[in-house]
């Protein structure tokens, strides 16, 4: 919200109005009334909200971390639920790269080599592949939709390659030893996570994203929101529908996890990531 402070000098009182909004870097005007500069910080505020906002200021002078502020609040939270997710882990590496110091204009393509470099030494080519991702459509949007006179760096940067091996499914026999080894693990929701999926066909993060409200053992039918596509309906099997019943507490509330904690400092990457859940047996 704009705050006005009243100036009053020798010749003249000014006012001036100063903007603080999530995702943008503070902005400031004078007027020589205060009508004028509530009705210019009324128009900013507006233009903010509906992201039709276009900072003045050369990029030289925008602070990256600001820019990709503005990204996550106005671009992420549109996405589906485990794509917001992922964009904020994948932003939080990429600051912790960059640092907060960095200027718009020094993000190119010198930089993102050595990022790339560095951070191979510790995750997965996919993990670049999604951070460049974020990256390059982070530059589109501040080009094409918020007017800033910018050159996508990404585009000039080699990507790693994600090896595209075989996916190699499970006989019947290692199924079934996957499940009767789940059965003696500390988690006892282990057992019930990896049932589901097998008699479902969720993904894993699908599985992890569940709350009982989108279970309905009656129906037999799970509501996936936490999803890749589109929210889906998936039908429980008998097996599946008993499972989930014999751990269904009975003062469930409607926004509790099925199969993880309520709360976690590692309760987002664990909505992509569920093996760090479930990591030991």
């Amino acid at each position: 919200m704009a705050r006005i402070q009243t100036r009053k000098g020798k010749s003249r009182t000014t006012y001036t109005a100063a903007i603080r909004i999530k995702g943008f870097a503070p902005v400031a005007r004078t007027f020589d009334t205060k009508g004028e500069a509530k009705n210019w910080a009324a128009t900013i505020e507006k233009e903010m909200r509906m992201g039709r906002y276009q900072d003045v200021r050369p990029v030289e002078r925008l602070l990256f971390s600001e820019v990709l502020g503005r990204y996550l609040e106005q671009v992420s939270t549109k996405k589906r639920p485990n794509s917001e997710i992922r964009d904020r882990i994948s932003a939080k590496a990429i600051l912790d790269g960059f640092g907060q110091d960095l200027s718009l204009a020094d993000i190119n393509a010198q930089r993102l080599v050595v990022y790339r470099d560095a951070r191979l030494k510790s995750v997965s080519p996919s993990t670049i592949q999604k951070e460049f991702a974020l990256l390059s459509h982070l530059f589109n949007i501040a080009r094409r939709e918020w007017g800033l006179s910018v050159v996508n760096p990404v585009q000039a940067v080699a990507r790693p390659k994600v090896s595209n091996s075989r996916t190699r499914f499970l006989t019947k026999e290692e199924a079934q030893k996957l499940l009767d080894v789940a059965q003696t693990s500390q988690n006892k929701k282990l057992y019930p996570y990896l049932l589901l999926m097998m008699r479902s066909g969720m993904r894993p993060s699908e599985a992890a994203g569940l709350k009982w409200d989108d279970v309905n053992l009656d129906a037999r039918l799970v509501k996936l929101k936490i999803t890749k596509t589109v929210m889906r309906y998936v039908p429980l099997t008998e097996v599946a529908e008993k499972v989930l019943r014999s751990i269904c507490p009975t003062d469930a509330g409607n926004e509790t996890f099925v199969f993880l904690p309520q709360s976690s400092p590692l309760l987002e990457k664990t909505l992509t990531r569920p093996s760090l859940y479930f990591r030991r047996l």
